[in-house]
């Protein structure tokens, strides 16, 4: 990149004090908040270990800053437009040698790199975006501690897990002898920056260039946001710049509740937005950036006036639909329930317990976030969307891929939200429900219930909780195994209140006196001293989904690979020291076990009775489940149920359109 030299600035080595000297520098909006890792923080003061007491001849190369002039009459005021990290990294640790200069040193280099201004007019000498830039003065800049401050956002953290490693590197440093003048020659003298400052019309340009193409790769969501704003910029329209960055702030905020700050968490998150609100198909969505600048084409907006309002309006509204999706997201992952009925947050619990979301996520918001859907309606629709789901993507063998099918539930995502998917619904389709569909409503149940069938009809989505003879198969293996046992124990206890999150909890997260954990009711150890039935047919019972039960990890720890009889009074009538278990489905399996017992006490022993007896007991256990899993997930109560079904529609011709 050239540019010209703007008030000292060329394409010579400068040092810090050089580029600072009377001027102030802000991280325009538009720009990604703190990025930097632990990785390349300490990168950063390792160049800076190599300089200390070095005496080198020439300056180190550090690295590159480009500016761009503030609007205003200060002449020393410039925005970052590439180098934000670094920066902010090296103003971090000035902030903290700062402390170790002698007391008559502070002040003027406070005033350098830190603060300047008369007070009640002063001013950070480098501001942030508006999404860190309170936290980075009061917190990062001042004392560390979050008494005025929370982290609210993960570039938060990330700057103060910043401040945290310098300060260990700069004790460190005091540790082996180095002296606080010789770290400050090493920051003032040693490192060396290349400054452009390009020129004013090609400024937007080249800002919107850089920030896309250099450094750490931005985020899917960080592209469309410097998209938007670079629109805005363009089109003049500063009233709608200033909106998005207030909503923008938002939007991370709610992430950062949902905990989904990573950069696949944000693409993911912009991929269902993008096809909700801009009609993306499955492939589309892949590519949401590059599809948005074909949506809000900036070309033909400069050019017509009409084209230019049609444009900004689609922007704006498209980020008031991000800013409702993030906080669905918030309420979704982060349990930010406020608000919310009772029965509302029951469904939010088990869709997001089912962790497996890419294919209905589209059709969450669009649910959501449709204006006027709500109550009873929404409620029923997203009971319906979690039964689809199970069916569908949680269900063992129901499709062939995660993604099988995806195509069809992100078209009727947008098609249901633009008010488009009647005109999906086929005059045969009619005669098989016996009345006209005129209401978008029941279109989308339609659909999704005739989605749901022909990828899991009854009979084959109770048939997946059966291991098919000879299968190599193992239930333990099964992602939807702890989901559907704690659903049975809700249905079992159904006046007791089950958190249901806690299948989400790994050991070293959960307390070991509730911590549910997986427990084989019947081992491979569990023969006679003789290694009856050691055979492959032993295994087999072994990974049937009836061997399989929930169980407290204070229960389980003890069990290991005792007898049946022996589990049967540690984990119901407890031992004296540790009462029994509180789950019912523990209980009840143990029953049919109790069951089996007395029914082959009496007979003679076969060579075969521990094989018999497992067999038995999970026979028993799997016809009691499929009735379970066929009423918990059934979908009789939805529009077109009994005719789709007696279509018999089987298979699924994938729509990946």
């Amino acid at each position: 990149m050239t540019g010209l030299p703007v008030a000292g600035f060329g394409a010579q080595l400068l040092t810090l004090p050089q580029i600072f000297e009377s001027r102030v520098f802000t991280v325009p909006d538009f720009q990604r908040s703190y990025a930097w890792d632990d990785r390349q923080v300490e990168e950063l003061l390792k160049d800076v270990d190599h300089l200390i007491g070095g005496g080198a001849a020439h300056r180190h190369y550090t690295g590159t800053l480009v500016l761009s002039r503030a609007e205003g009459p200060d002449d020393g005021h410039f925005r970052i437009v590439d180098g934000q990290q670094r920066l902010t990294t090296l103003v971090i640790a000035l902030r903290l040698l700062r402390d170790q200069l002698p007391a008559q040193d502070q002040p003027g280099f406070t005033a350098l790199y830190l603060r300047r201004g008369v007070p009640g007019s002063d001013r950070a000498v480098l501001q942030l975006n508006s999404d860190t830039r309170q936290f980075f003065e009061k917190v990062v800049l001042g004392d560390g501690r979050l008494s005025n401050e929370l982290v609210a956002l993960e570039a938060h953290a990330r700057l103060l897990k910043a401040r945290r490693v310098i300060q260990t590197w700069l004790r460190a440093c005091t540790t082996a002898g180095v002296s606080t003048s010789q770290l400050r020659d090493a920051f003032e003298r040693e490192l060396g920056f290349l400054v452009y400052a390009p020129t004013e019309d090609a400024e937007t340009g080249i800002m919107f260039e850089v920030i896309n193409n250099r450094g750490k790769p931005l985020s899917e969501l960080e592209k469309v946001k410097n998209y938007l704003i670079y629109c805005c910029v363009k089109l003049g329209a500063t009233t709608l710049r200033a909106d998005i960055d207030l909503d923008w702030s938002q939007i991370l905020r709610h992430l950062n509740i949902a905990k989904k700050t990573q950069p696949a968490d944000e693409g993911a998150f912009i991929r269902y937005c993008m096809v909700v609100y801009f009609k993306l198909n499955k492939a589309e969505s892949q590519y949401g950036y590059d599809e948005l600048k074909k949506r809000l084409v900036l070309d033909e907006a400069i050019k017509d006036a009409s084209l230019k309002l049609a444009m900004l309006e689609d922007m704006a509204a498209f980020v008031q639909f991000m800013k409702s999706a993030a906080l669905w997201f918030a309420r979704l992952y982060g349990q930010a329930h406020k608000g919310l009925n009772t029965e509302m947050v029951a469904v939010l619990d088990q869709i997001r317990a089912q962790d497996r979301h890419a294919s209905i996520m589209p059709l969450f918001l669009a649910l959501v976030i449709k204006p006027d859907l709500c109550g009873d309606v929404l409620l029923r629709l997203l009971q319906l969307l979690e039964r689809l789901n199970f069916r569908v993507y949680l269900a063992r063998n129901m499709v062939q891929r995660n993604d099988s099918g995806q195509g069809a539930l992100y078209g009727y995502a947008a098609a249901f939200f633009h008010g488009e998917l009647l005109t999906g619904v086929t005059e045969e389709e009619h005669g098989w429900i016996k009345a006209e569909i005129k209401d978008e409503l029941l279109a989308l149940e339609f659909r999704l219930v005739q989605f749901a069938l022909w990828c899991a009809l009854d009979d084959r989505f109770v048939g997946a909780l059966q291991l098919e003879p000879g299968s190599t198969d193992d239930f333990f293996k099964w992602g939807g195994l702890r989901y559907f046992l704690m659903s049975y124990e809700q249905h079992l206890q159904p006046n007791k209140t089950i958190q249901i999150d806690k299948i989400t909890l790994s050991r070293s997260e959960g307390k070991s006196a509730d911590y549910l954990s997986v427990e084989h009711r019947w081992a491979l150890g569990n023969r006679n001293a003789e290694g009856e039935n050691n055979r492959a047919i032993d295994r087999f019972e072994k990974r049937r989904l009836g061997n399989f039960v929930l169980l407290e990890l204070r229960l389980n720890i003890q069990g290991s690979d005792g007898r049946i009889e022996d589990k049967q009074i540690k984990y119901v009538d407890g031992n004296g020291e540790e009462p029994g278990t509180d789950l019912q489905q523990v209980k009840k399996m143990f029953k049919d076990a109790k069951q089996v017992l007395k029914e082959l006490e009496d007979k003679t022993r076969s060579k075969n009775y521990y094989l018999d007896l497992n067999r038995l007991i999970n026979d028993r256990v799997e016809e009691r489940l499929r009735k379970f899993a066929l009423s918990r997930w059934s979908l009789k109560e939805y529009l077109g149920f009994k005719e789709l079904k007696a279509k018999a529609v089987s298979g699924y011709a994938d729509d990946d359109a």
